[in-house]
């Protein structure tokens, strides 16, 4: 007799495009490989396509693309409306809302199917008065209702637990890094030009010109390759930088667009040699001041054996340079990223040697599966 089994179900809900958020591929393969039935409920916008890596088991649901980034209230509500009638159809075990925006179509997609709630919050508000009312009441609502919170970074958990006032038992704390099935082979690649590399978000925080000053000192020994797509608040950044220093023949800084799959995005890092992620210095934003751990981009790097060039701020030196996974500078500086870049340029066994210590700590370490394992148990109780 052939008994069938019907596979466990989660449904994701963020009220955005999920292919921009990486911890919510790397749990949803990980759900599947667990053999969970997952499905996202997109909600993608013009200029933005960014997509969860295909598999059986994953289905993508998308609204009707909107024009913009920005979210109406006639979007928000068909949105959580259409939440309520994919949940009450599918009747997930477990529905997983990401943000203070996805918290309301969470609460109801929960509350209509039976499913139990998690809320995973990757970008804090800087402060709970930012958001409209009816977005602060579901956050907090959220986290209070939800069986398991998880945040990207412990001082942004701590911060979060003492606004809301959630149980700090529901906490966890999930570093935003791959997945080993996700590192890539390391290809042949020429030494020169040594090859600085960028991908994610691209604004002049994230990618200040100053780096691509430093690079033009080189003379063409060093470019810079960025992938990625532009913040609604830098349109034609990236393109008034190719302009001002790709002259006299000279190809400093090469844009290769916005890669579709993070997996694609790792082989075209493999094809580099130093890994760029910077942060401004000093930020009043929350999610700028506590970004270990939250950010996916340096570990991404290192997964495909870039060793790091990063900011000197304390809590990434620690991190990352003091562990001998990159270099620290001061992204204000000229003379501060050129001095990195010219160790970099000239200490081929040093490149090397970081290049390995980075894709062993991807391997054994700072990888999903370590971090998102426990979630997944807790699930299944």
């Amino acid at each position: 007799m052939n008994l069938s089994v019907e596979k466990p179900r989660v449904l994701f809900i963020q009220a955005t495009e999920p292919g921009a958020y990486p911890p919510l591929i790397n749990a949803a393969h990980l759900m599947a490989e667990a053999g969970w039935e997952v499905t996202f409920l997109a909600a993608p916008f013009a200029g933005m396509r960014l997509q969860v890596n295909p598999s059986p088991a994953i289905t993508v649901i998308d609204m009707p693309e909107r024009p913009s980034h920005v979210l109406t209230k006639a979007d928000y509500w068909n949105y959580c409306r259409q939440a309520v009638i994919l949940a009450r159809r599918l009747k997930p075990r477990v529905v997983y809302a990401s943000d203070p925006i996805g918290a309301l179509p969470g609460l109801l997609a929960a509350k209509f199917s039976g499913g139990r709630l998690v809320y995973h919050e990757h970008d804090s508000p800087t402060a709970e008065s930012e958001l409209h009312s009816v977005v602060r009441w579901a956050r907090r609502f959220a986290a209070t209702a939800a069986s398991l919170v998880v945040l990207p970074n412990a001082e942004r958990g701590r911060l979060a637990q003492q606004s809301i006032g959630f149980n700090p038992d529901k906490l966890k704390i999930v570093w935003n890094v791959p997945r080993r099935a996700v590192i890539p082979d390391m290809p042949n690649k020429p030494d020169s030009p040594l090859i600085l590399y960028f991908h994610g978000s691209i604004t002049p925080d994230r990618l200040p010109e100053t780096v691509v000053e430093a690079v033009s000192r080189f003379n063409g020994a060093i470019r810079l390759d960025v992938a990625g797509y532009e913040a609604p608040g830098a349109k034609r950044y990236i393109q008034n930088l190719v302009d001002r220093f790709n002259r006299n023949g000279l190809e400093l800084i090469r844009y290769l667009g916005p890669i579709t799959y993070q997996d694609d995005l790792l082989k075209q890092a493999a094809q580099s040699h130093v890994g760029l992620a910077l942060m401004p210095m000093e930020s009043a934003d929350v999610n700028m001041r506590y970004m270990v751990g939250a950010s996916n981009k340096p570990f991404d790097y290192m997964a495909a054996g870039l060793p790091l060039l990063v900011s000197d701020i304390p809590e990434w030196r620690a991190t990352y340079v003091d562990q001998g996974f990159g270099l620290a500078c001061n992204p204000n500086s000229v003379p501060s990223i050129e001095d990195a870049l010219k160790a970099y340029l000239e200490d081929l066994r040093m490149r090397e040697h970081m290049a390995k210590q980075c894709r062993d700590a991807i391997k054994n370490k700072w990888c999903y599966e370590n971090y998102f394992g426990s979630v997944i148990k807790t699930f299944a109780l």
